[in-house]
C-alpha cells in the first residue's frame, strides 16, 4: 500500500505514552499510530449524520426535562396512592375544623357553604364529589375520598387541584377559582400527601 508522510508535533508526554503502548502491543510506532488513526476515522464515519443528530436531540431532551423539574408546578406527576389519599383526607378535615373556628362562623353549615363555593367552581367538580367530601368531613366513620376519586379529580396531582386551590382561596378570602398553584406559603400537594394533618399547625404558626 502506498504511503504518504505526515509530520506532526505532539506533546512529549503523549509521545512517551505512544511509544510505551506501541511497545506493549508489539508494533512499531508508525504502525501503532496508523492503526489508531484508522480506527478513529472508521468509528467516526460509521456514525451517520442522522445518528449524531439523534444523539444530540436525546441529550437536549434530557436537559429540558431536568430544567422542567426545577420549575415549581412542573414536577413529575404521580397518581395518588391509597395511603396518600388517607393523609390528604386527614389534612382537609383538620384544616377545615381549624379555619372554621378561626373565622368564628355561626354554624358548621355556614363554614361548609363558604368553603364549597371555592371548590365547586372548577369544571371537574360535580355534585357527587360534593356529597363525598361532605361525607368525609362530617360523617363519623364515613368513607373518605378514595385515591381513585382524587386521581380522577386531579389527573395525578396536577394543577389545579380543586380541593387544595379551594382551601387556599377560602383561607385567604380570595375570589373562587383564583389560581394559587404557586403559593409557597401553603404546602404543595405532594407534601400534603406525605405529611397529612401534621402540616395544619405549621400553617397557622
Amino acid at each position: 500500500m502506498q504511503r504518504s508522510q505526515l509530520n506532526i508535533s505532539i506533546n512529549p508526554e503523549l509521545l512517551k505514552r505512544i511509544k510505551e503502548l506501541a511497545r506493549k502491543s508489539g508494533k512499531s510506532i508508525t504502525s501503532y499510530v496508523t492503526d489508531c488513526c484508522a480506527n478513529q476515522v472508521e468509528n467516526f464515519s460509521s456514525q451517520s449524520t442522522d445518528s449524531r443528530l439523534n444523539t444530540i436531540e436525546e441529550r437536549l431532551e434530557s436537559i429540558e426535562k431536568t430544567l422542567e423539574l426545577l420549575v415549581p408546578g412542573n414536577q413529575k406527576i404521580t397518581p395518588f396512592t391509597p395511603e396518600e389519599a388517607i393523609r390528604c383526607n386527614d389534612f382537609i378535615k383538620a384544616l377545615f375544623e381549624h379555619e372554621a373556628k378561626k373565622k368564628k362562623y355561626k354554624s358548621i353549615k355556614n363554614a361548609w357553604n363558604d368553603l364549597i363555593r371555592h371548590i365547586e367552581c372548577f369544571d371537574q367538580w360535580n355534585d357527587r364529589y360534593t356529597f363525598r367530601l361532605k361525607e368525609s368531613l362530617f360523617i363519623e366513620h364515613g368513607d373518605p375520598l378514595s385515591h381513585n376519586e382524587m386521581n380522577l379529580l386531579t389527573k395525578g396531582k396536577e394543577c389545579p387541584c380543586p380541593i387544595r386551590t379551594g382551601l387556599i382561596n377560602w383561607i385567604n378570602n380570595a375570589d373562587p377559582g383564583k389560581c394559587c398553584c404557586l403559593d409557597k406559603s401553603f404546602p404543595s400537594q405532594q407534601t400534603i400527601c406525605e405529611k397529612g394533618s401534621n402540616l395544619v399547625d405549621d400553617i397557622y404558626t
